[in-house]
């Protein structure tokens, strides 16, 4: 029998003066990967239970169609799928921690919530037969603000605070 050396595990030191994912920007990170996770899921799954064929069919179906029940779900789908593009944007510049995070996030961030809210409008007019009302607006309005409040808060984090401009920092 030939006698391996054992392997040593090589460990590296972080350089102290770099600072690590931690805090509220380990938080938004974690959560933009779930995001990323459950997006990617959803398809994988339809997948696996009714095969790549009929799944292609019934996303084009479902999305295509004339009917009242088509046009939400087309509304709703958008902000998702900004989302998604969000959250995989964010994945991917932190993990190669580039400076550009600073700027390109919280644009992703502010275009998820101008179609998110252009989509909840869509939705209000298609479900009201006389149209947008000031009564429609005022039930929008509390997510809306909560939408904006939201993204401007993400960015005046991404720009001001001191973690991630130290961590985007090369």
């Amino acid at each position: 029998m030939s006698a391996v050396p054992p392997v040593s595990p090589v460990r590296r030191t972080r350089d102290p003066a770099r600072p690590g994912l931690k805090g509220v920007l380990a938080l938004i990170f974690w959560s933009a990967c779930g995001i990323t996770a459950a997006q990617l899921a959803w398809p994988f799954t339809l997948i696996a239970t009714i095969g790549p064929e009929a799944t292609a069919s019934a996303v084009v179906d479902a999305l295509s169609g004339p009917s009242l029940q088509s046009e939400i779900l087309r509304f709703g789908v958008f902000p998702q799928l900004a989302l998604f593009v969000w959250a995989a944007a964010f994945v991917i510049v932190t993990v190669m921690r580039l400076r550009l995070a600073l700027v390109v996030a919280p644009l992703l961030m502010g275009l998820w919530a101008l179609v998110s809210i252009v989509c909840q409008f869509g939705i209000r007019n298609a479900l009201s037969p006389d149209g947008l009302t000031a009564d429609a607006l005022a039930t929008l309005l509390p997510s809306i603000l909560a939408q904006v409040v939201g993204a401007v808060a993400f960015w005046a984090y991404m720009r001001q605070a001191p973690g991630p401009a130290a961590f985007f920092t090369r």
